[in-house]
Order: structure tokens, then C-alpha cells, then sequence
């Protein structure tokens, strides 16, 4: 990935100098983005409000397009399933295909004033009255999410994670949800299931929606050190999990998706994350990761080492 403007390009490699790991990789993110068209790249640099004076700089800029360009609220639909990004579509699926997320509900249980305890009751329930609070908890969820796009996996490449009985922090940990920590209390998440089929009726439904289904890229969410792009060889993204990988047997695959009104049928499972992932070196996260990305595209010039 190349700016056009040679400030941008000079800012960038400061960034990628940075003697902060983690700042580094969100720059070898852009680096080693292969999937972006021209014009979208260009409306990226167009949108920068003013000249950065440093790469902290352009840092928060980053950020603040994906704001106001990405992280949408309805009606608006996110650049990322514009026609601006036919390089970073995905390919036919098939409707078929079962894809999942894990949510992360505790905020939204918290404005409703409802525990898990009571939402799994409710799942459980046949008492139409029951029943009702989890009904009643899904359109509030749905009014409360914003329209940003949808990372999920395809359910088949995690079946052993989603029998353990430690399935949340399986899943957490193979799908790179860095994010999903408990430093701030227990997180009560939702296993959601849903098919390819789903989200493509619900585009159909938006004509502003060109691509329901892409590879994630550096610009569709704001700079961090845990996302890593695919090779332009690899037909989706590839999560860099919070555990240790040394082949790409253990690569999984990752789509962004449009939004997918929720019903309560998505919902698979319920649980808790109460654990911090494992304490691993992120050098050695980051650097196999990428060495099993250039084994899975057969392509040894992809990227960098950390």
C-alpha cells in the first residue's frame, strides 16, 4: 500500500520506526495492505482535515475517519461495502455457510437492567411471559448497535472450541478478541450463528450496499496492533489469535460483513469471560502469524518481521 502524498508516505515510515511494538505493527497494517482500489485509498488521504505534523498525528486522523466513515449509525452504510472497495469483495458463497460471532452483551444487559442469569432463563423458557425479555432485549440491542461492519468466522473451523467447556475463552483467544479482557469485571457474551444467506437478504434490502461480504483491510477499523492483513492471494482475512500459532494448518478465516438484525434464534450459547488471555510475547504472536500467512499464500516476500 502506497500514499499518494509523499508527507503521508515519510509520516508512515516514522510510524512503522516506531520503538513501540504495538504502534509498529498498526503501521506494518497499512504497509502490508495489498487488497485496497485507488480511489479509496485516495478518499482516505482527501478526508485528512488538516496536514499531520507527526504520526501520532495521522494516528488520530486514522481514527477519526473510521468514525465518521466506518463506525456508522443507521440509515448510513459503512465505505467498506461501497463500490470503492471491489478489490477487498469477497467471492461467491454459498447461503448455506453458518458463520459466527461472540458479542460481548454486558453493556447492553446493563441499559436494560438485566443480568445473563435472566437472559438465559428467558432462552430456556417455554412461559410466553418469559420469553418476552429476551424478545424485548433483542430490539433494544438491535436500536443500540451502530451499523459498522461485522467480523465473523465460518462455524466449521471452530467446532472444537465452541464443545469445550471453556468455550468463551476459546473462542476469544482463537479469534483474536484482544479486546474482550476483564480488567473491568466478568464479561457476559452471546455465541451468535447465522448464515451467509441471512446477511445477503438483508443487503439485498439496501441499495447503497454493493458488497455484503469483504476481507477485512486496515481501513475498516481504527489502527490496531492486533488486526493483520491477508495476502492478496488468500480469498479472506485471517484473525491473529492471542495464543501461539506455528503452522498455517492453524489459520483461520474471517469476513466482514454488513449488518444482520438479530433475533433471538441467533443466539446459540451464553457465557461468562472471566479470564485474561495468556500472557504471550506479542514479537512471537505477531511474527508467526505472518510466517503462516506467507506459507498459506506461497508468498515469502509478504510483509515483514517485527
Amino acid at each position: 500500500m502506497n500514499f499518494v502524498d509523499p508527507e503521508l508516505r515519510s509520516l508512515l515510515n516514522a510510524w512503522a520506526a516506531s520503538p513501540d511494538l504495538r504502534e509498529r505493527a498498526e503501521a506494518h497494517n497499512m504497509e502490508f495492505e495489498e487488497r485496497l482500489d485507488r480511489p479509496r485509498l485516495n478518499f482516505f488521504e482527501r478526508s485528512l482535515e488538516e496536514p499531520c505534523v507527526d504520526y501520532n498525528d495521522l494516528r488520530c486522523q486514522f481514527s477519526d475517519f473510521v468514525t465518521t466513515y466506518i463506525e456508522v449509525s443507521a440509515p448510513h452504510i459503512p465505505l467498506t461495502f461501497g463500490n470503492d472497495n471491489s478489490s477487498a469483495s469477497m467471492g461467491p458463497m454459498s447461503p448455506e455457510q453458518k458463520l459466527l460471532r461472540l458479542e460481548n452483551i454486558t453493556p447492553y444487559l446493563a441499559s436494560d437492567g438485566l443480568t445473563l442469569a435472566t437472559i438465559e432463563q428467558s432462552v430456556a423458557s417455554t412461559d410466553p411471559a418469559v420469553s418476552a425479555v429476551l424478545e424485548n432485549f433483542m430490539v433494544q440491542w438491535n436500536r443500540d448497535r451502530d451499523n459498522r461492519p461485522t467480523f465473523a468466522a465460518f462455524k466449521d473451523q471452530l467446532l472444537s472450541e465452541i464443545d469445550d467447556g471453556a468455550w468463551p475463552h476459546k473462542l476469544r483467544d482463537r479469534l483474536g478478541l484482544a479486546h474482550y479482557d476483564v480488567s473491568g469485571g466478568p464479561l457476559s457474551v452471546a455465541l451468535m450463528e447465522y448464515t451467509v444467506g441471512e446477511v445477503m437478504e438483508e443487503a439485498e434490502r439496501s441499495p447503497d450496499i454493493a458488497f455484503p461480504f469483504c476481507v477485512p483491510t486496515f481501513l475498516d477499523s481504527t489502527p490496531n496492533s492486533q488486526f493483520f492483513p491477508t495476502p492478496k492471494e488468500l480469498p479472506a482475512g485471517c484473525p491473529m489469535a492471542l495464543l501461539e500459532i506455528w503452522s498455517d494448518e492453524e489459520l483461520i478465516a474471517e469476513v466482514l460483513h454488513s449488518r444482520l438484525t438479530y433475533r433471538p434464534h441467533h443466539i446459540v450459547k451464553l457465557g461468562e469471560i472471566t479470564e485474561n488471555a495468556p500472557e504471550v510475547d506479542f514479537r512471537t504472536l505477531r511474527n508467526n502469524h505472518l510466517e503462516s500467512l506467507q506459507l498459506a499464500a506461497i508468498r515469502e516476500d509478504f510483509g515483514e518481521e517485527l
